[in-house]
């Protein structure tokens, strides 16, 4: 259902309806920030990835066949986006503490607590998935968070259905262990 709102998008967009484009960027915008954010791993490149692989995506509308889904054609656009962007770097740099500043209002105790806890949840999750490899953080957030299916991941990677595969175990076990290892080093800071 979701493609065939993509699909009246598109068609609206090649007819001359820019507004079109901003109602795609929208949904997907967010997404391709966080895909680019785990190839790059640096907030400023992730969000000029983000905005290149808009445009390209912009310019490039009219070879979008519809064979694939659009999300999966985006991902793609923006998986290549972000390897450019990495082979262009210089000096690798990388923004680990990335701290967020966020103004709560009073709330009861254990609504707090919960809310740090999940704060916690995501920035152990995001250190250990900026420890992984580019290609495989990004196949697995494509897998777990945006629910792709490795057939949709091959055609946005360019990888063989196998090669997928390997690289999404492979990513799990890697990710596994920078959880274990992180949540260790937690542990004792504690102790």
């Amino acid at each position: 259902m979701s493609n065939l709102n993509d699909i009246k998008l598109i068609k609206l967009i090649k007819a001359g309806d820019i507004g079109a484009f901003a109602q795609l960027i929208d949904k997907y915008q967010h997404m391709a920030y966080t895909l680019a954010n785990s190839i790059v791993k640096n907030k400023q490149e992730a969000e000029e990835v983000t905005q290149d692989a808009f445009y390209k995506a912009y310019k490039a509308l009219d070879k979008f066949k519809g064979d694939a889904e659009f999300s999966t054609w985006l991902y793609r656009i923006i998986y290549n986006t972000a390897i450019s962007k990495m082979r262009g770097r210089k000096a690798e740099t990388s923004d680990l503490d990335n701290k967020e500043v966020e103004k709560q209002e009073t709330l009861s105790f254990s609504d707090n607590l919960n809310r740090l806890e999940q704060k916690e949840r995501k920035v152990i999750l995001k250190k250990a998935l900026s420890k992984l490899k580019e290609q495989d953080a990004f196949i697995i957030i494509l897998y777990y968070y945006k629910e792709q299916s490795i057939e949709e991941i091959e055609q946005a990677t360019g990888l063989s259905k196998s090669n997928v595969k390997i690289k999404l175990h492979r990513g799990r076990k890697q990710l596994q262990k920078e959880l274990e290892t992180l949540l260790q080093d937690e542990l004792k800071s504690f102790i």
